[in-house]
């Protein structure tokens, strides 16, 4: 599966990745968004490239111009632990390298992803999460075309700092006819 965007070209992840993808996930901050703690070796991000790699559910996000990988993005067979799956949902995650923050990027990306789930795979909702206080990733949703669903108080991952707030959104297929 290959999607293609003015800039970017989403595609499944390869063994050949693994050096940008250690680039980019490295970086605590975006470990702090996403709830993971940065891997301190190749290694560590071989056993996280292997994972993408054998799963059909996250893709790479390859920047045109300079062929590198400065992100993920996937459409997961799960939706929020408050809600039951269903086999027409989907819940959506990103990340995307710092350097290329605030570029359109990723609603973009988010874009492409949106009409592979809700024309390809012809799902009726996809969700869309992210901590409380991750304003970088909420202004994306709400870009987008996300309503806001709910939040909830989750223990934080991989850390001993007290709970956050995790705030949940929805589109449906219905929403997104209407949106794009």
């Amino acid at each position: 599966m290959h999607f293609e965007t003015p800039r970017l070209l989403i595609r499944p992840f390869t063994t050949t990745d693994l050096t940008d993808l250690y680039h980019f996930m490295k970086n605590p901050k975006l470990a702090a968004m996403a709830g993971w703690q940065p891997p301190t070796s190749r290694q560590e991000s071989w056993s996280v490239l292997r994972m993408f790699i054998r799963s059909d559910e996250v893709f790479a996000l390859m920047e045109k111009a300079t062929q590198h990988v400065i992100g993920s993005i996937g459409l997961h067979r799960r939706v929020p632990s408050a809600i039951k799956p269903e086999d027409d949902s989907r819940e959506l995650s990103f990340i995307l390298g710092e350097a290329y923050w605030g570029q359109g990027l990723m609603p973009e990306a988010v874009n492409a992803i949106l009409r592979y789930g809700f024309i390809d795979l012809k799902l009726q909702e996809i969700w869309v999460g992210h901590f409380q206080d991750n304003y970088r990733s909420q202004r994306v949703i709400e870009k987008t075309g996300f309503h806001f669903e709910y939040e909830f108080e989750r223990p934080r991952l991989f850390s001993n700092q007290p709970p956050i707030e995790e705030v949940y959104y929805k589109l449906t297929a219905a929403d997104f006819r209407g949106h794009y």
